[in-house]
């Protein structure tokens, strides 16, 4: 049906799939469409066809006007029925009408697959927003929000399909997508819960609820209704997720009327009151920032989608990010993998473009590894968009990580914002232009009254607004900073007070200064207004890469009234603050990036950027220090303000590492618990370079060779983490160095994953000591626990349950939320062996605590032995799914030791499924890989009898060409095999 559709109004006004070139003729057929089958009046027409600007000859006009729509459209199908004409088309040859036949079926549709098809049908049929440019005018406004409301409820349907289907993991990335794009949506909100709920994510369940309870209170006032609380109590409650939800029963579903039905319908103009395709009755919510104006420019980029990467241009404050992220909210529901949106606005140089767009995936890479690698490597397989947004200062990084992507990663599809075209083989730029007048009038007038609840835009002040609009060049982001002087100015004082001189853009080329001279104009004017000590403040606050906090202003600025100007400068629009009623925590404060631009300049200007820089870096520091190890109680939380605080560690680092590197190091060691828990690749690169420089770091130095052992063990390299095990035990500051403790506990871990049992033993125990004199309880945990393995891997299985038990229970009095992981993993890895059933309701556990406060190493592990437990069990398809999650989590961090234990479980799973051929090739690539430690004990016991296995069944022969095969595939090659087949039916 999709692909025979006559007229489409879901987007751009297009005939046979063909944009209608006539910008009168697309009107007129956009009118017809609103009543199809049913006649409009000549007067009629001819008012909506030129509102405001009917010709003198109406009538003679609008005739010629048909004829040349019949051209397009087709005579038979633009009849003329005095009093007027009407549309002609049947129901599947109008996608309006095409869209709600489909809603209907499905609705009366049982079986699940069939529904789901219906859906994405009807889905596929929208190209843009609902009559595109004119959607925002009269008479097309009520039916457009109709059919947007249609949209919706068939997004809705779709993710409780998936749901009703048994794929919870599909909704939840479907959903994800749909409640950032409309977060009051209350019934979109209960399906993700259930859906992460069935997903076996309670804790990420709950906080969606409580995200939920937070947004309706702070914008509505309101709790959760009482479908969302119920869902709540029951996953509170640990009641079992259903597995699927009966499909509704069939409602009863009359089919559109044809067109010779509709005739006898009610008049045109009670249709255009209730709309011609108006779906069942909801309320959709506010979600995104409003576009006034811009329903044309939504349309173009989204049907430019998909066709090689896109890239929106235009000036500073002009909006492209709002238009990127609607853009992205509009279309993500086609893209299986969902959206991806890597803010670039906070990195500094074209080397941090890479690792944020991998941080952005969610899949941070390993130390040492080319970060630029890693993009591709992460998104491989994926169809996703990536919105890579604010690329202006790190252009030619940008383009050289599209141009990656599009030789690599051909599922992926790029939208870029910009002040200039990246540059890269078919890019397709989207200029976005300022507003036109009165869209430029009417988004002054929404947010001056917003500002102040009592202005509006009237006969008297119409001239003044539109005199400012003019001067300000009609950019949004002047717009909004010069209405919220309404609260204290009259439109007239404020244009008086503007620059008299307009200044256009006047070149779309790079590297002039002309393209940032209008905006740059309205920063400094509301710079001017401000008194001297909120420009001195505001000048500080510029060091700051994203948002920050107030005792962190405080550190740097030396302000003794700083909340006074802190409000202030909210109050004129050029400070952001983020408050959270609903959970205790400091107000987060930001500036825009164009603000924080301008500021920076005149930070330089008076030759202060080197001492508000090192505040900045001395400030991480202290705040690192005051956060402190992540141990006890609120260790989950402790993990969360750092996280917060990553844009700033990112600049502060960079920052020091070039004029202080001891400073860096002191940064850097601080994380060392973050780079255990998070795996994260900055940190390891940032080890890695102080290092490299072989400059002073000062008593940091064991703990920067610990981070750098952390990156290097996890990235397979295991001889290489030992060098920098044993070069930080010399660089000890004294026998009692906290540090010492750490570097025993990872040559433990090195030695245990070499396969030197006694050794690894032997380590964890002088690092259990070393933390009892340290005071490190959670280090004191961690070798414990390491121990424990090694012990059991060695055969002395009671002992270590006994200990693993003891250690569990002291892990929980103690309320460590990041330790309990893995004191509930090692307790059911040590009784693998021998009652693998209660070690799979152990691990599973560990899995669950793990997800829930976001500890990624223990995660990781868990998820392996749930692989290779259910596997042993004869679950072939819950040990797929883990199996699944497992090697996207080790490849998603770069963790190259892990990974390839990983795929060793796969093996045994393919070889329980029946799937030889694949399960040798695998076996074989996994012999010819050096970074996933040694096989030993019960492992490398099943793995022989496994190989011995094969043989017999394949053929010694077969056995060895499928080996060579594995043995030729490079690292993603392999990893890509073993999902290709776990995602096979």
């Amino acid at each position: 049906m999709v692909d025979e559709m006559r007229l489409r109004v879901l987007g751009t006004i297009a005939v046979d799939d063909a944009p209608v070139r006539s910008g009168r003729v697309r009107r007129l057929l956009a009118v017809l469409a609103l009543d199809p089958g049913r006649v409009v009046g000549v007067d009629r027409l001819v008012d909506d066809v030129w509102p405001g600007e009917a010709p003198v000859h109406g009538e003679a006009a609008l005739h010629s006007l048909i004829a040349r729509a019949r051209r397009v459209l087709g005579a038979a199908a633009l009849a003329t029925r005095p009093p007027g004409y009407a549309l002609e088309l049947a129901a599947d040859d109008l996608d309006a009408t095409a869209a709600a036949g489909l809603h209907q079926r499905a609705r009366g549709e049982v079986d699940a697959h069939a529904r789901a098809s219906l859906l994405d049908e009807a889905l596929a049929l929208w190209h843009g927003p609902a009559f595109a440019e004119f959607a925002d005018e009269e008479p097309f406004r009520p039916v457009a929000v109709r059919l947007e409301e249609l949209r919706r409820e068939l997004e809705d349907a779709r993710a409780q399909t998936d749901l009703d289907l048994g794929r919870p993991g599909d909704a939840v990335a479907r959903l994800e997508v749909l409640v950032a794009a409309e977060p009051l949506r209350e019934r979109r909100r209960e399906l993700l819960v259930d859906a992460l709920h069935r997903a076996g994510r309670p804790g990420d369940a709950l906080a969606a609820v409580a995200a939920h309870r937070r947004v309706l209170a702070d914008e509505l006032g309101l709790d959760p209704g009482p479908a969302i609380r119920e869902l709540e109590a029951r996953v509170l409650a640990g009641e079992p997720a259903p597995t699927s939800r009966p499909p509704p029963a069939p409602a009863p579903a009359p089919a559109p009327p044809a067109p010779a039905e509709a005739a006898n319908a009610p008049s045109a103009a009670s249709t255009r009151a209730n709309g011609a395709f108006a779906p069942p009755e909801a309320s959709p919510g506010p979600a995104l920032p409003a576009m006034i104006g811009r329903g044309s420019a939504l349309a173009g980029v989204t049907g430019a989608l998909g066709d090689g990467p896109v890239t929106l241009v235009g000036p500073g404050g002009v909006g492209k990010t709002t238009l990127a992220r609607h853009v992205a909210a509009s279309v993500g529901g086609s893209f299986p993998d969902g959206v991806v949106v890597a803010e670039l606005a906070t990195v500094a140089t074209g080397d941090e473009v890479a690792p944020a767009v991998v941080a952005a995936v969610g899949a941070p890479g390993a130390s040492g590894a080319d970060a630029r690698e890693r993009v591709p490597a992460v998104l491989r397989g994926r169809r996703v968009l990536l919105v890579l947004d604010n690329a202006e200062h790190v252009v030619d990084a940008v383009a050289e990580l599209v141009e990656r992507l599009a030789a690599t990663c051909p599922t992926v599809t790029v939208l870029a914002t910009s002040r200039e075209p990246l540059g890269v083989p078919g890019e397709r730029v989207r200029p976005l232009p300022p507003l036109a007048d009165d869209a430029a009038v009417a988004l002054f007038a929404e947010r001056a009254s917003a500002a102040d609840p009592t202005f509006a835009v009237t006969d008297a002040n119409r001239d003044a607004v539109t005199e400012v609009c003019r001067r300000l060049d009609r950019l949004p982001l002047a717009l909004e900073l010069a209405a919220a002087r309404m609260r204290v100015v009259s439109p007239a004082e404020l244009a008086a007070d503007l620059p008299v001189h307009r200044r256009f853009l006047r070149s779309p080329h790079r590297g002039g200064t002309s393209r940032h001279r209008t905006l740059h104009d309205v920063v400094d004017w509301s710079y001017r207004l401000l008194e001297e000590r909120e420009r001195t403040v505001l000048d500080r606050l510029g060091v700051f890469a994203g948002s920050f906090t107030r005792a962190a202003a405080r550190a740097i600025t030396d302000e003794p009234d700083l909340d006074a100007v802190l409000a202030a400068l909210v109050d004129k629009s050029l400070v952001t603050a983020s408050v959270d009623h609903a959970h205790p925590g400091p107000t987060r404060y930001a500036l825009l990036e164009t603000v924080r631009a301008h500021v920076r300049e005149r930070l330089d200007e008076a030759g202060e950027t080197a001492a508000v820089r090192r505040r900045h870096a001395e400030e991480a520091r202290g705040f690192l220090r005051r956060t402190g190890r992540l141990a006890g109680p609120d260790a989950d939380r402790r993990l969360a303000a750092v996280l917060a605080e990553w844009d700033e560690l990112r600049a502060a680092v960079a920052w020091s590492s070039a004029h202080d590197p001891a400073l860096a190091a002191d940064l850097v060691a601080a994380l060392v618990d973050v780079g255990e828990v998070r795996m994260t690749p900055e940190l390891f690169a940032w080890a890695d370079a102080l290092l490299a420089a072989e400059v002073d770091l000062g008593t940091s130095t064991p703990w920067v060779h610990a981070v750098a052992a952390e990156g290097a063990r996890f990235a397979g390299d295991l001889d290489r983490a030992q060098e920098h095990v044993a070069a930080g035990r010399r660089a000890l500051a004294a026998p009692g160095d906290p540090a010492a403790a750490v570097l025993a506990f990872l040559h433990s871990e090195v030695a245990g994953f070499a396969g030197r049992g006694a050794e690894s033993a032997e380590a964890a125990t002088a690092a259990e000591r070393l933390a009892v004199a340290a005071g490190d309880h959670r280090l004191r945990a961690l070798a414990i626990c390491c121990r424990l393995l090694a012990v059991a891997y060695d055969g002395d299985h009671d002992g270590a349950v006994a200990e693993a038990d003891a250690l569990d229970a002291a892990v929980r009095d103690s309320g460590d939320p990041l330790l309990r992981p893995w004191s509930v993993y090692a307790r059911g890895e040590v009784r693998v062996e021998r009652d693998p059933a209660a070690a799979l309701d152990l691990v599973e556990e560990a899995v669950r605590l793990a997800r829930a406060v976001g500890e990624q190493y223990a995660l990781g592990v868990a998820l392996v032995t749930v692989t290779s437990l259910r596997t042993r069990q004869g679950d072939v398809p819950g040990a797929a799914r883990a199996a699944a999650e497992s090697l996207e989590h080790w490849r998603g961090t770069g963790n190259r030791t892990h990974l390839w234990v990983g795929l060793r479980a796969v093996v045994e799973l393919l070889a329980q499924a029946g799937r030889d051929d694949v399960a040798a090739e695998l076996l074989g690539g996994l012999a010819a890989r050096r970074s996933g430690g040694a096989l030993f004990g019960a492992d490398a016991a099943r793995l022989a009898a496994l190989r011995d296995d094969l043989a017999a069944r394949l053929g010694a022969e077969a056995l060895d060409r499928a080996a060579r095969r594995g043995a030729a595939r490079d690292d993603d090659g392999l990893v890509d095999l073993a999902r290709e087949v776990l995602r096979a039916p």
